[in-house]
């Protein structure tokens, strides 16, 4: 089993946490990263002065104890003039990174976070049309709850497995085929076979009530 932790640093320079992970070290630590400076950082994560500082603490601990770290640079419309300054700190301490630019529900599977996406990343042009996937059928999420859906996405209808078992989950295939049509998510569109985001995110970006040019390169 190959573990990897995501964390955002805050406590990783204490010390029982530094023993524990070069003890019996994961395969990387992914550390996500908000912002080159506080004020950028702490816009976004919206908690009392000081997460930044705490943040960058960990980081240097865990780095100078040897842990194999990489470093997630989350560009939001908080940050998105910093990706250089972000990358750049990356390389100052010689930690492999990724950028990312898309912006996804949270793990409770709310989308409130989608609102945040920058605008200056043309999400428009990533991907090839969306023609389905075999979320419900080949894999599967389940939360803490024992609620299991196609994906982290669709998280709607649900399999309770503490009541419905294993056997429940022959269920999801057609909840798959129901929810990855564009029906009822895209009404009235005439070109909906070139869209290239997947019907339950046009529904959590709706709800979150992001701008239309985030998930719809038809707007």
């Amino acid at each position: 089993m190959l573990i990897r932790l995501s964390t955002n640093a805050s406590r990783l320079h204490q010390e029982e946490t530094l023993r524990l992970l070069t003890d019996f070290p994961p395969l990387h630590v992914a550390i996500s990263l908000y912002g080159a400076t506080a004020a950028a950082y702490e816009s976004l994560t919206r908690t009392p002065a000081g997460t930044f500082k705490r943040f960058l603490r960990g980081l240097t601990a865990a780095n100078e104890a040897g842990i194999n770290l990489r470093l997630n640079i989350i560009v939001t419309k908080h940050n998105d003039h910093q990706v250089a300054d972000m990358e750049a700190l990356a390389d100052s301490l010689g930690i492999e990174h990724f950028v990312y630019g898309r912006i996804t529900s949270t793990y409770q599977g709310t989308g409130e976070v989608l609102s945040a996406q920058s605008p200056k990343v043309d999400l428009r042009k990533r991907r090839d049309p969306f023609t389905g996937c075999n979320a419900g059928k080949t894999f599967f999420h389940v939360d803490p709850l024992g609620r299991a859906s196609i994906c982290k996405f669709g998280r709607v209808p649900w399999i309770q497995l503490q009541q419905d078992s294993i056997a429940g989950m022959g269920q999801l295939a057609a909840i798959s085929d129901k929810l990855l049509t564009r029906s009822g998510t895209c009404d009235g569109c005439t070109i909906q076979s070139s869209c290239s985001t997947c019907p339950p995110m046009v529904a959590d970006y709706r709800s979150a009530g992001a701008l239309e040019d985030f998930f719809c390169q038809h707007s």
